[in-house]
């Protein structure tokens, strides 16, 4: 087999603190090209065509590659989406399969954390290192390709694909072994997946950029009414403390009317930091009495202030200093009186904050205690529960402040920034970043926008005139999948009968008959509902919720037994398997006193999650992909979200597309059966809707 390994080096265009190299931003261009074929245990020739370099007077013809992709019945690269992206928009023709080392990594790695770049994988391996020192200094500094020496560029190019050939070599090795074989499938179907990846990034997703500063006007003013209000709460639960609500200490104050009184005690008490294998330290173990005993150690109640102006510097903080010789200092200087604050902060007696209390050691922080997302959820119902009203409002906007402030900041400003000027967005969808095989994306985020309703969705529109935006999604998939994994006949009876799940949930939560539950708690019920396929046990939640979690898995009893059956598995290998070979490791697991394992919540989430979304979803992509490339259709891939395809769809092709997502979607189960051999208990449901625009969808029958 004639094998190729390519690398491509560009010039990267460097704006507001951000490095863009993508082939889509219209400043960028292609430096040089490396590749060579390999032989025995390398790569035995390696031939580097420059195109836009300061010393090259005349570019390189593109056609040696271009003979080069087309002899090659293999093409070899590390991050290889970035690399053909490239070539295909330099208008390159590839017409034979991707290998991408990166992606292969990956799947070895088998959902352990582990550095994936070249360099570091070359190390493991101990095959020819990268020559990047000299190149990496150069870069750091703010020197592209194009400007850097073009024989230190060439050296480094023609050892990034000598390093990737060994490292592919090694890879097929370690792939031969028994324990590995079961990947091999699994990488194939990534590395077709990636050809789908290159379609949707290349096709853009058509961003209307007026309805998108409309929207944003409509958050920045929910923010400044948040942002008041929440202070407004704060000067009448804290006096005249001056508080910052990005800052961790402050939060501390008004959330749990308590301070730090050492940060080195805090810290040992509570068990905070990163240990030897660079993961954050596990909470203490503690009882309710140790876990009062402890917060009182480290922390103390403070009171609410009220401000006095400093005399002697009038409230500025500063005071103006005058020389022996009568002159004045040019600069003013800090108030030692009140050490440049302008004010002194006299304590009333009375306590200050919310005085709400941390529930469990996993709530301790370096700066006092944590107000994250999901601690904020759980100090909610503490505060429903003491019918503290006041806290219960503070928390509810601090937490919508906080996905305000993220819906600006990585949602609106991503998209703003990364919008060519074309009017399309060219997202980057990473393959080798969460641990299950699940996508993400950068350059901006699109994965995780909330799924429905979301107001910056209606920016999302069609690039043809009267076309429409289509989504396809799969209906319940990760619950459907628990059925299929557990083969749990309660489940699998639920789903063919149509039962409504969250309505169960909705009465076992409220301890009423389903009959009597209505639209708003049936709403409320869904964020438990598949809570326990994640290894979710109610931990945190109230009495009532916690009944779901234990009654959940009396209704489901088959599905607790695969979990049990995964953790004891997981006790004699560390391995856990999905249907398509993909593996999940975790080394030194153990039992614990309660029963179940270190890592149980990854152990029973991670094969659920990674056939679903890991799996199951890019097989419809792949499908997606070749129907659309059959039937050669005008309309255009542009994204996939969680279980969902997304189409711009061409407004003469609705059915076409229709017709091309239902048969690649319910097609999966015969698909999963053709490649792993695996037969489906349950069939796939999808829904498919479409709109103007992202977000005003109407659901097709």
């Amino acid at each position: 087999m004639k094998i190729l390994v390519l690398d491509l080096e560009t010039t990267v265009d460097r704006f507001d603190g951000k490095i863009d190299n993508s082939p889509f931003n219209p400043k960028n261009k292609c430096v040089m090209s490396q590749y060579g074929f390999i032989g025995w245990d390398t790569v035995d020739h390696v031939q580097v065509d420059t195109y836009y370099h300061k010393e090259c007077t005349s570019p390189a013809s593109k056609d040696g590659l271009q003979t080069a992709l087309d002899e090659a019945e293999l093409i070899v690269v590390y991050n290889a989406k970035f690399d053909v992206n490239w070539m295909l928009e330099m208008g390159f023709k590839i017409s034979c399969p991707i290998y991408c080392c990166m992606v292969a990594e990956y799947v070895l790695a088998k959902g352990q954390r582990q550095e994936l770049s070249l360099k570091a994988t070359a190390e493991r391996y101990d095959v020819t290192r990268k020559k990047s020192d000299l190149i990496d200094k150069m870069f750091k500094d703010g020197t592209g390709f194009e400007e850097m020496p073009l024989d230190t560029v060439i050296e480094y190019g023609i050892a990034d694909v000598i390093s990737c050939g060994e490292v592919y070599l090694k890879q097929q090795d370690l792939l031969e072994a028994e324990e590995n074989k079961s990947l091999v499938p699994v990488i194939g179907m990534m590395n077709e997946m990636l050809e789908f990846l290159v379609e949707i990034e290349r096709n853009g997703i058509k961003v209307d950029l007026e309805v998108l500063d409309q929207i944003k006007v409509q958050f920045t003013e929910e923010h400044k009414q948040l942002t008041d209000r929440l202070h407004d709460i704060i000067d009448e639960v804290m006096g005249d403390t001056p508080i910052n609500l990005n800052s961790g200490a402050d939060m501390t104050k008004v959330v749990y009317s308590r301070e730090v009184i050492d940060r080195a005690t805090h810290q040992q008490v509570w068990n905070i930091g990163v240990g030897a294998n660079g993961k954050p330290l596990p909470p203490p173990r503690m009882n309710d009495a140790e876990m009062k005993r402890a917060v009182r150690a480290t922390t103390q109640v403070i009171q609410r202030t009220m401000a006095r102006c400093c005399d002697t510097c009038d409230g500025r903080g500063k005071i103006q200093k005058v020389k022996k010789n009568g002159e004045l200092w040019k600069n003013l200087s800090k108030c030692a009186n009140c050490n440049g604050v302008g004010a002194f902060y006299d304590p009333t007696g009375v306590t200050a904050g919310l005085k709400l209390i941390p529930e469990e050691p996993s709530y301790g922080s370096i700066n006092g205690f944590k107000t994250d997302k999901a601690t904020i959820k759980s100090l909610i119902k503490q505060a429903q529960r003491k019918d503290n009203l006041t806290a219960v409002e503070f928390l509810q906007k601090l937490s919508r402040l906080n996905a305000v402030s993220t819906y600006l900041d990585s949602f609106i400003q991503g998209i703003e920034t990364w919008t060519r000027p074309s009017g399309l967005l060219h997202t980057n969808m990473n393959q080798c970043i969460t641990a299950t095989g699940r996508l993400s994306s950068s350059n901006p985020n699109f994965q995780n926008q909330p799924k429905r309703g979301f107001p910056v969705r209606k920016a999302v529109v069609s690039r043809f005139p009267d076309g429409i935006v289509v989504e396809a999604d799969f209906s319940g998939l990760e619950f459907r999948v628990a059925g299929e994994l557990s083969r749990d006949p309660q489940i699998i009876e639920d789903i063919l009968t149509g039962k409504d799940i969250h309505k169960q949930t909705a009465a076992i939560i409220n301890e009423t008959d389903a009959k009597n539950i209505d639209k708003d708690q049936r709403q409320a019920a869904k964020a438990y509902t598949f809570a326990p396929l994640y290894g979710g046990m109610g931990a945190g939640e109230p009495q009532h919720i916690r009944n779901y979690f234990q009654e959940f898995f009396k209704i489901y009893e088959g599905l607790g037994q695969y979990q049990k059956r995964l953790m004891d598995g997981v006790l004699k290998n560390g391995i856990v398997q999905t249907p398509s070979g993909r593996q999940y490791f975790w080394p030194n697991v153990r039992r614990l006193r309660n029963g179940r394992v270190t890592n149980a919540t990854q152990v029973v989430n991670y094969p659920v999650q990674g056939w679903a979304t890991g799996d199951l979803v890019p097989l419809a992509c792949i499908r997606a992909l070749a129907k659309f490339r059959e039937l050669n259709l005008r309309s255009k891939l542009i994204l996939t979200v969680h279980d969902s395809i997304c189409v711009d769809c061409h407004p003469d092709e609705l059915e076409q597309v229709k017709e091309a997502l239902t048969w690649s979607m319910q097609g999966v189960p015969e698909e999963v059966e053709k490649r792993w051999g695996y037969t489906f208990a349950l069939p796939l449901a999808i829904e498919i809707s479409g709109g103007k625009n992202w977000l005003d969808q109407v659901e097709y029958d």
